[in-house]
């Protein structure tokens, strides 16, 4: 992940911490089809070890497709997952049918054809709509059996908040998946999450389906506020899930008026409403996070104490008078996306969820005020080290590294492994941190290592050393995990004019 310096952010942190211190329902059967075929794509390395990063940016920046499902159709979103019993992955792809105009997004699932070793369309299912704007597309085992499930969100072209969510039984092959759930509604669909017995991760036992709540405004009520809420919860007979009983949920009476216009007013009005920073009142973290929306920009960061994330905001949708709901993508990996919703609890506190959780909670707003009580004396130790790596390192067992930041290139055993680095300090401690990415683009891992970095110069050349240990990231430090210690080394022969 590649950590940009942006003034507006820390200029917010350096307040925050100066004040930390200082204060301590149709189902569908999926049928076989004969799309097109397209051997796995491989060729996304540069041999022009000069240009690695531009390589990275430009050809590696989304998720390519591992199947050509023909030119009649318009590829929307990607998934890469194991999604079967086989130990290879398959790729879900939503695609628009071009040739007939009143056809709705079609899913689709690739899976590897061992015959050919290539990738071949293995099933397919219509969604329940033709317009999805804002796609989600992710897995996850919502009904507790083991499997993942697939998930598709977004918003139609009249507004509405669509999830179509298709499953397939514990010892089901690809062609069982079914829809599970279907809905769209002028509101909000979430799917409540919970943590799960140890017997659940060891395989020993199913985990406990997760609800899904649905809420939309009273038709009944002249306050915008007054929802009608429903449960829908798993029933493993019908392996569907089914609509429970619905509530009215009473919302507060609104007393301020700035909030009241938010709650009234339009996509726009929430995001100005949204503008600036906000520092995190609960959570785990050791730090205070930070959130900073930029609507200028159209950026949103994330930032905990030792790193920051740079998103893409993407085209925000309303659903109730509390509610938003906007797509967000990495500002370096594009294909790295996720769904950010907030909930406007008054005017100076929010609620946001990410799928990435460690950032759930409620924010205050940084008000003007507090940032006023700034010490002009203070300062915050920059986060990003002024180390810059370029170029060839080789260690003495045959492995290469490039650095061409934030592109990097990792040679090793005749294997090579594109991705992205970034370098950072965190508790005086110096921190390389890669994600790598599959050869389709997909993120693949994202590995930690602390690092060291020496530098001996003479006469005729200058000699760098980078040892990297392997090591876990936390919030506000890092620990060795107690594997071996790699050493890189770069030399650099001086000319008559540097000496």
């Amino acid at each position: 992940m590649k950590l940009s310096r942006s003034y507006k952010l820390f200029s917010v942190i350096l307040v925050t911490l100066t004040l930390l211190f200082a204060c301590s329902r149709q189902q569908s059967n999926g049928e076989s089809i004969n799309g097109g075929v397209l051997t796995p794509h491989s060729g996304i390395e540069s041999e022009d070890k000069t240009n690695i990063g531009d390589s990275h940016s430009e050809k590696n920046d989304t998720v390519l497709p591992l199947v050509n499902p023909g030119e009649n159709y318009n590829i929307l979103a990607m998934l890469d997952g194991n999604l079967d019993l086989e130990q290879s992955d398959e790729q879900v792809l939503v695609a628009l049918p071009l040739d007939k105009i009143n056809s709705s997004l079609v899913l689709m699932i690739a899976s590897t054809n061992p015959i050919r070793n290539q990738y071949d369309i293995v099933w397919t299912a219509p969604l329940s709509t033709r317009t999805l704007t804002g796609i989600t597309l992710h897995s996850d085992d919502l009904t507790g059996n083991g499997r993942s499930d697939i998930i598709i969100t977004g918003f139609d072209e009249k507004g509405q908040h669509v999830t179509d969510i298709y499953a397939v039984p514990r010892k089901g092959e690809i062609d069982d998946f079914k829809r599970v759930f279907s809905l769209r509604v002028k509101g909000n669909i979430d799917i409540i999450t919970s943590d799960r017995t140890p017997g659940y991760y060891s395989g020993l036992s199913a985990g406990d389906p997760y609800p899904i709540i649905v809420q939309k405004k009273d038709p009944n009520s002249e306050n915008s506020m007054d929802l009608i809420e429903t449960e829908w919860d798993w029933n493993s007979g019908l392996f569907a899930y089914k609509q429970g009983t619905s509530k009215s949920v009473k919302g507060e009476t609104i007393q301020e008026e700035r909030i009241a216009q938010v709650y009234a007013g339009d996509v726009s009005v929430y995001e100005e409403f949204l503008r600036g920073a906000w520092y995190r009142e609960t959570g785990n973290g050791s730090f205070l996070d930070m959130l900073y929306f930029d609507q200028d920009t159209r950026e949103i960061l994330f930032y905990n104490g030792s790193i920051e994330e740079v998103f893409t905001w993407g085209v925000s949708h309303r659903t109730t008078a509390k509610r938003l709901y906007t797509r967000v993508s990495n500002a370096i990996i594009p294909s790295m996306y996720d769904t950010v919703s907030v909930s406007a609890e008054s005017y100076d506190r929010i609620e946001l969820w990410r799928a990435a959780t460690n950032w759930n909670g409620t924010y205050r707003r940084l008000s003007p005020a507090l940032q006023l009580i700034l010490d002009s004396e203070s300062s915050l130790e920059p986060i990003l080290s002024p180390i810059k790596l370029t170029g060839v390192w080789q260690s003495s067992d045959g492995a290469d590294l490039i650095f061409d930041m934030p592109g990097i290139k990792w040679t090793e055993n005749g294997k090579t492994r594109m991705g992205t680095a970034s370098l950072f300090s965190l508790g005086n401690k110096m921190v390389l941190q890669i994600q790598f990415m599959k050869k389709n683009g997909a993120l693949e891992e994202t590995t930690n290592w602390l690092a060291d970095y020496e530098e001996d110069k003479d006469p005729t050349r200058i000699i760098r050393s980078l040892s990297l240990t392997p090591a876990q990231l936390r919030v506000d430090q890092i620990r060795e995990t107690g594997a071996v210690t790699r050493r890189f080394e770069q030399i650099e022969v001086l000319t008559a004019s540097e000496q």
